[in-house]
């Protein structure tokens, strides 16, 4: 009981202390339950999403409507859906595409209101609606008819809605997609029809030769290779190993704190610790007591932490949900997480102490009593430096260096990781602005992209022609695009900023980084609609991020794929064109992936914000613990030091002030940290996208948060200044008198 009594009331003593490692444990357990736990239940509901709702396995087009779509069912054993499309205009500068209501493939979900009744009943998905104020019971009017809108719905092949399956961002401003019944859309004359595929036990290849022999497959898209249903796996990857990774650091941070706090109430404990031992208590008693700090931190720090997670699981879910269109169908608490948040950090801090109790009480009990061994001792690296003939201050503060590698280090650390932390938000948002105004605009020069149904030889109005089409090689799906030599609609340049012309093969450095390759290496690779397969030789790598794309010349690509001499497949213009709508295939517009740009950029400066408010609150907790312990350690040298008729600010310079080097320091040494770190981080979440993500950093970023982890530091020795106002030159006074 009275050791009892001395746990709380040692905690309540040093509380600011105790709670700010106890707030650690907490924002650990809030990370890695959230975001394990939304990743692992994002991951679940959509694979029962794709399965109840019978996602495709490709999509494709034909030159001509297949005939007998039953027939090459059974043969093939696949099963094919036959889809109407349509865009039409919805407001200046928006398009909505109306699908219909496929009832094989694809299948869409009501996530809230009605389903399709009539014919005049319609489905949005839910981001277009609320960028544009639909509600549910609105009327709308689209390609002359009007619609009631019955509800709010949900589609696999549109769970990341982009107007181009190749595309990366999308905008709800300028795109959506709708759902009405397929009479609807059949009778309209500007409608598209394309085709869904699900395999059962037949190869694609297998199809296509089938559909070749009697058709021609002018577009094929697999699942894998269509960011309308990739994408999401990326990014579901990314917050699973952030809540993995991310509350592994915290905990490591929170674990060194608590050990460090029991090492120094240990230390001026020894007196006590060695009376007890005369009072009769055992050590097992004594480890039980000191072992109570740890359990009480870890215990109550994963359960208020758990609990919060799962408070906040929901919006997380929520919010990732609306952003890709993909219905929550059931949240699962996944005990194994919510064990592991509960129980890790009291598995992780409970060996650790007991190794540091049973250190201290391997000092014999007389020793104990007689205050322990308090030997300064001097570190060969001291004696290395000739310190008599400097002033007293400076070498004051260079033997507290000397004598506190240990602690400065793990501050070096800690600053490391809250650095770490701090810069993760700008280099995502550095990153995606070079990514897209940098690199896209850099790259297309063009606004407009007409994709022809078949080659065609005569000479457009106005712009440049090009080639394009899918191929596979052994690891990945690529896109090959002949260009006449003198191309400037689409400009590359090498890693050294030299223009490339299109009379060589050139890959850009997305592929090079994905399959290894690099100049005057080969690569095979097989034409998906023809099935013509032949070896490249790669001249130059291109530094372009966008896709898995290779460059060549118009006339070799037309030879080498048995395409008529000069023929091209689409056409770059910087002006619309008047163009037979029965032969365009699809038309994509430049300026719609930068508005996506700067509608995804909004959310995320917010998220920025967010995470550069909690690595400061993990600065100011390590920052201000480490200072709490010098000061409360070295408050017998304060108390002389003011005996002596030194100013608090010459003190404070003198015991604390050269820490800030050590901030600065590990604060640089953060930067690269960061840089790799993230590198790692977006490959691997990128790993089954068509897209790279380049990892970037500028001036301003670095600038504004090198202001924060000062102002954490000053922040620090605000709310410490106070702990060394309060000793007085009684302390001193005191102990000279014992």
């Amino acid at each position: 009981m009275p050791l009892r009594k001395k746990l709380f009331r040692t905690i309540m003593e040093k509380k600011a202390q105790f709670f700010s490692a106890w707030f650690l444990i907490v924002i650990s357990s809030i990370v890695f339950y959230a975001f394990t736990a939304a990743g692992a239940n994002l991951i679940e509901n959509l694979d029962l999403f794709f399965k109840e709702n019978k996602v495709e396995d490709a999509q494709f087009i034909t030159q001509q409507p297949l005939k007998d779509i039953t027939g090459i069912e059974k043969k093939n054993g696949a099963e094919i859906d036959e889809r109407y499309v349509a865009d039409v205009s919805y407001g200046k500068d928006t398009t909505l595409r109306i699908l219909d209501a496929a009832e094989d493939v694809n299948l869409r979900s009501v996530v809230e209101g009605e389903n399709l009744s009539s014919e005049r009943d319609i489905l949005v998905d839910k981001g277009f609606a609320k960028a544009h104020d639909i509600s549910i019971g609105n009327e709308v009017e689209l390609g002359g008819e009007t619609f009631r809108v019955t509800g709010y719905m949900a589609i696999p092949d549109y769970i990341y809605p982009l107007k181009d399956e190749s595309s990366f961002l999308k905008n709800p401003d300028a795109f959506g997609v709708a759902v009405v019944k397929q009479s609807v859309i059949s009778k309209w004359e500007d409608h598209q029809v394309y085709y869904s595929v699900r395999f059962a036990h037949t190869s694609p290849d297998e199809l296509k030769k089938e559909i070749n022999q009697t058709n021609q497959i002018i577009k094929w898209t697999d699942k894998k290779d269509n960011n309308r249903i990739s994408f999401i796996k990326g990014d579901i990857a990314g917050v699973k190993k952030m809540g993995q990774f991310l509350p592994v650091g915290i905990l490591f941070i929170s674990m060194v704190i608590i050990l460090i706090l029991l090492w120094r109430l240990m230390k001026r404990e020894y007196v006590q610790i060695g009376t007890l031992y005369a009072l009769g208590y055992r050590k097992r008693e004594i480890i039980r007591h000191y072992l109570s700090y740890a359990g009480i931190l870890a215990i109550t720090g994963s359960v208020v932490g758990t609990i919060l997670g799962w408070l906040f699981l929901h919006p997380l879910l929520s919010t990732f949900a609306a952003y890709y269109n993909l219905p929550v169908l059931e949240v699962k608490p996944h005990v194994g997480y919510l064990l592991t948040s509960l129980l890790l950090p009291l598995v992780l801090f409970t060996p650790l102490t007991y190794y540091l109790v049973q250190r201290v009480l391997k000092i014999p009990p007389v020793s104990l009593i007689k205050g322990g061994e308090r030997k300064v001792k001097v570190n060969r690296l001291e004696r290395l430096f000739r310190l008599k003939k400097l002033p007293f201050q400076r070498k004051f503060v260079i033997r507290e260096i000397m004598r506190n590698l240990p602690r400065l280090l793990f501050l070096i650390i800690g600053v490391m990781f809250a650095t770490l932390l701090l810069l993760f938000g700008f280099v995502t948002k550095n990153s995606m602005e070079y990514l897209v105004t940098d690199n896209f605009q850099q790259v297309y020069d063009h606004e407009y992209s007409y994709l022809f149904n078949a080659p065609q030889t005569a000479e457009p109005e106005s712009g440049q022609v090009g080639a394009v089409a899918p191929f596979t090689t052994e690891k990945e799906s690529v896109t090959i695009t002949g260009l006449k030599p003198d191309n400037t609609s689409i400009r590359l340049k090498d890693s050294s900023g030299e223009k490339l012309r299109f009379n060589s093969v050139i890959m850009n450095k997305s592929l090079s980084d994905k399959l290894g390759i690099g100049e005057g290496d080969s690569i095979r690779v097989r034409n998906e609609l023809t099935d013509k397969s032949f070896t490249l030789t790669v001249d130059h790598i291109a530094e372009s991020y966008l896709g898995n794309m290779i460059y060549m010349p118009l006339d070799e690509f037309n030879q080498l794929n048995d395409y008529p001499k000069g023929s091209y497949t689409e056409i770059y213009s910087n002006k619309e064109l008047t163009l037979p709508k029965e032969k365009i295939v699809s038309t994509t517009k430049s300026s719609e992936t930068i508005d996506g740009f700067q509608e995804m950029i909004k959310p995320l400066n917010y998220g920025v914000a967010a995470i550069a408010f909690v690595a400061a609150i993990i600065a100011v907790i390590i920052i201000y613990i480490l200072i709490s312990l010098l000061i409360e350690e070295n408050s017998f040298k304060i108390s002389l030091m003011k005996v002596i008729g030194y100013r608090e600010r010459t003190i404070m310079n003198m015991m604390i002030g050269y820490n800030i080097w050590f901030i600065i320091l590990g604060y640089v040494i953060g930067i690269p940290v960061t840089l790799l770190s993230i590198s790692a981080f977006m490959n691997s979440i990128t790993a089954e996208m068509n897209v790279t993500i380049p990892v970037m950093l500028d001036w301003k970023s670095v600038l504004i948060s090198f202001v924060i982890i000062l102002a954490s530091y000053y922040i620090s020795l605000w709310l410490n200044h106070r702990k060394l106002k309060g000793i007085s030159m009684k302390e001193a006074i005191n102990r000279s008198t014992e």
